[in-house]
Formats: C-alpha cells, sequence, structure tokens
C-alpha cells in the first residue's frame, strides 16, 4: 500500500490549481526531493502576495535544506514587508530557523520562532516545540532538548487533526537516540510507546530503521539484551543503503560483546570488517558514525585493521550535510576523538591517547552522555593505569549499572583493590602486565607501549616476582582472566 506522500504526489502530478501545487511542494520536501519542489515552485502562479510568501518561504527552506545559505535568504528579502496570514508567516519564520541551523546560530533560532509568535495556534505547535528541541541541542542542552521533543509528540498526537505521522517519526527518532545517551526513565518509556504505537508506513521506512537502531542500543545499555537484538535484527531488515546494512552489522557487533557472547561478535566483527572495507561510503549522511564504533570494537584484538578503518573514515570524500544534526554539535568531534584515542593507545602512542580520551570525556560528561563519558574515562585509565580515571569512569556510569562498560569498570575495580599482587605493580607494570597475560613478547609490548625492549623486559621481570612466578607460561596460566580487568 503506497503512503500518503505518494498518494500526493501522484493526485497533484500536472495539477492546475495553486493549492495542489504548494502541496506537492510540501510532499517533496518531505520526501527530500528538493531540486523537484524548486522546480515545481518555480511553475506555480502566485495568485496574491499570501501564496508569494509562502512560496517565496519553501523555497528559501529547500535551499537552506541543501546548504545553499545565499540563496535561501535571497529568496526571504524577496518577500515584500505585510501582514501575512498564519501559513505563511510560520513557514517564512521556519525558513529563518533552517537558516540559523546550519550557520549553528541558536540565538537566531530563537528569535526567528519569537518573530512567529511566542503562543503559537495548536496547528503549528507541534512543529515550534520540535524547532525550540533543536535551539536546544545546539547549545549542548539535550536534557532540555528531549523535554521539548516529548511537548512535541504529545501535541501532534492530540492534534485536533490527523497527525503528522512525518513529524511525529522524527521526533521519535531524535527521542530514541537521546535516551540511548541519557539515563532518563520516563523519557525511555514515554519514546518505548511512541515506537510501539506510531503507525509506521512505507514512506516512515528511514526513520523507523533510525529509531530501531537507537532502540536496541538503548536497550542493551539497560541489561535487556534480547530486547536490543530484536530491534537491532529488524533495522538491519529494512536498512535503506548498502552502507546502513554494514552500519547494522557493526550494531550487532557491538551489541554482542555488550551481551558477553564473545564468539558471536567476533565473528560479526570480522564481517563488519570485511563490509565496511567494500563499503561505498560517499553518502552525506550519518551512517558513517559505525565506523567510529567499528574502531573502537577492532582496536584491542587487531590494531592494524582500527587504523584501517579510521582511514576509511578519515577519507570519506564527501561531509555530512549541514541540515543533520551530527554537523552542528560537539557529539561527533567527541566520538572521533574517542575514536582516534582508543587507536592511539594501542599503536603505543599514550600521550596523544590520552590527550583525544581526555578531550572526549570532557565533552561527554559536559552533556550528559554518562556511558560515553565512562567508556573514555575507562580507556584512559587502561592506557595510563591511573585509579583517578577509574573513580571518573565509575561515577559516570553509576545509573547504566546494567551496561557492559559498567561491568568493565566493576571488573577493573575489583581487581585492582582487592588483589594485592596487582596494587602492587606500578602503573607501567600493570600495562606490561596486561600485555603479558595476553601472551605478547618483550619486543611486541615495547612496540605497542612505546617503550625500549629493555624496558619492557624489566618491567615483565617485576611482574613476574610480585606474582611469584618464575616463566611467562606460569603467569598465563595464572593471571589471565585477572588481567583482562586490568
Amino acid at each position: 500500500m503506497q503512503g500518503r506522500l505518494d498518494a500526493c504526489l501522484r493526485a497533484t502530478a500536472g495539477a492546475a490549481s495553486t493549492q495542489d501545487q504548494i502541496l506537492r511542494v510540501r510532499a517533496l520536501i518531505r520526501k527530500t526531493d528538493y531540486l523537484s519542489a524548486l522546480d515545481t515552485i518555480a511553475g506555480v502562479e502566485q495568485s496574491d502576495d499570501n501564496v508569494t510568501a509562502l512560496l517565496l518561504a519553501l523555497k528559501a527552506s529547500c535551499h537552506a535544506y541543501r546548504g545553499e545559505l545565499g540563496l535561501a535568504r535571497a529568496a526571504l528579502a524577496a518577500v515584500a514587508l505585510g501582514e501575512y496570514k498564519l501559513n505563511a508567516r510560520f513557514e517564512l519564520a521556519y525558513a529563518k530557523v533552517l537558516i540559523a541551523w546550519v550557520e549553528r546560530d541558536p540565538d537566531g533560532m530563537e528569535h526567528a520562532l519569537h518573530e512567529f509568535q511566542e503562543s503559537p495556534p495548536a496547528s503549528v505547535l507541534g512543529r515550534w516545540f520540535f524547532a525550540r528541541s533543536w535551539i536546544a541541542a545546539l547549545r549542548g542542552d539535550y536534557v532540555g532538548q528531549l523535554a521539548l521533543l516529548e511537548q512535541a509528540a504529545q501535541h501532534i498526537v492530540e492534534s485536533p487533526r490527523w497527525p503528522d505521522l512525518y513529524l511525529l517519526a522524527n521526533v521519535t527518532r531524535a527521542m530514541v537516540h537521546l535516551v540511548r545517551e541519557i539515563y532518563a526513565p520516563n523519557s525511555f518509556a514515554f519514546a518505548v510507546r511512541m515506537v510501539e504505537t506510531l503507525p509506521w508506513n512505507e514512506e516512515l521506512e528511514t526513520e523507523r530503521f533510525l529509531t530501531f537502531r537507537g532502540l536496541a542500543w538503548a536497550y542493551a545499555l539497560r541489561g535487556f539484551h534480547e530486547k536490543a537484538f530484536q530491534y537491532a535484527y529488524f533495522a538491519r531488515d529494512i536498512a535503506p543503503s548498502a552502507s546502513w546494512v554494514t552500519a547494522s552489522y557493526c550494531d550487532q557487533a557491538y551489541l554482542a560483546r555488550m551481551a558477553g557472547e564473545h564468539r558471536s561478535a567476533d565473528a560479526l566483527l570480522d564481517h563488519a570488517v570485511a563490509c565496511a572495507k567494500e563499503t561505498d561510503w560517499s553518502s552525506r549522511g550519518e551512517e558513517r558514525v559505525s565506523l567510529l564504533n567499528l574502531v573502537e570494537l577492532v582496536a584491542d584484538r587487531d590494531p592494524a585493521t582500527a587504523r584501517a578503518v579510521l582511514s576509511i573514515y578519515e577519507g570519506i570524500p564527501v561531509s555530512i550535510a549541514p541540515s543533520l544534526a551530527f554537523a552542528h554539535d560537539v557529539r561527533l568531534s567527541a566520538m572521533e576523538e574517542h575514536a582516534k584515542g582508543i587507536t592511539l593507545a594501542v599503536s603505543g602512542d599514550r600521550a596523544a591517547a590520552v590527550e583525544n580520551l581526555a578531550s572526549a570525556y570532557a565533552t561527554f560528561s559536559s552533556i550528559g552522555y554518562a556511558w560515553r563519558a565512562a567508556a573514555a574515562a575507562l580507556r584512559i585509565h587502561v592506557t595510563t593505569g591511573e585509579d583517578a580515571w577509574l573513580r571518573y569512569a565509575s561515577e559516570a556510569v553509576e545509573d547504566f549499572t546494567q551496561s557492559s562498560v559498567a561491568e568493565q569498570i566493576r571488573q577493573r575495580a575489583a581487581a585492582t583493590t582487592v588483589d594485592p599482587r596487582v596494587a602492587a605493580l606500578t602503573p607501567a607494570q600493570r600495562r606490561v602486565f596486561a600485555l603479558l597475560s595476553e601472551g605478547l613478547s618483550d619486543k611486541e609490548i615495547a612496540q605497542r607501549l612505546g617503550i625500549s625492549p629493555e624496558t619492557a623486559k624489566n618491567h615483565a621481570a617485576r611482574v613476574r616476582l610480585a606474582f611469584g612466578v618464575r616463566s611467562r607460561a606460569a603467569l598465563i596460566a595464572t593471571t589471565r582472566d585477572l588481567a583482562k580487568a586490568v
């Protein structure tokens, strides 16, 4: 069954009436076919000043979505001064909001909304709250954004007309991706209700895919692994492109690792890496972010592959579309720093690794992305052996107690506080101990940590002395499980 947008486009194909052509423009914008929308606008007969103002507003929005800010401003500049009807006034305000959004100007966005009016009527209230939510996002207030998205969803659902499903799907997706990061039980329950009751259709498949991906992660971080896999598998089955299919395999590998299913995780990881190397990543969408997750997963097992995947990411020939959220906030740069920091750590460049990871930790902490902050702090502790970072990690993850990050932190805390042999080691000796227990030679340890073979040999000897064993094999036999937590 075809959706309402496709039905609208069929019904308005070749239509002569101005209203039908405006409906067609709106449908094309919703389908992100901005060039066709602009072509249609050019052919609409401008019967009065309200129609002219509305079309120029829609034209400006199309250019803003495409990142063509000069053309967007020119369209708005062509609007004559005057009093216009509600729809025209709101579209003019919304076009200004989009321009300010691409320019990363939250004050400009707020001014544009207030120019319209501070208490908009019910017919546009959902879009008004949605726009305000992205002002909060641009300011780094993601808790505030989540509250505004909930208000938007409530107003859309309670609309006296048939609810705007396209807008509702966008609002729901944004909520899900926030509750994936922020511990907010009531908001999580609300987002789940929206996902389960929204009447998804073919036109909303991309939003459905992105929503289900986010919900899979949100469930996994709360310890509901079976539910997480259900959403992850369904998302993979409806992935809208080859790059999103690869991203789905990355998700599944990460979720399997979270669930402690290491054999499945390794098999999925190998498949995800193979797919990543074959995938064309020249997209302006956010699917590239899955490569950063892949770097994190593969780094400890295969540093060379981690560097290769990071090179794929850094070599993507096109930038993220300026209208997307990831193009505007600090989350993406923090995720990039985290992945680079991990790669540098396993390659032996500890100073640069800590610099990147500490920056990522600071960003994630400042915006309330608790489990990501904990993961960055934990990695710094692993890299440096400094107990303060383990404490920071424990504090950051205290709400996500069922997450795999929390479990790793508990294991390391238990090892460093209970076992006196580990507690007696210096930070440098702990790093060597962890690699000795992986079976690495002194030369390999030296290369991994960026120290001389002689220094690695001396540290290894002191580690064996601390554990009362004479050989590397004996150390591995007695302490492998303990070393996993160090």
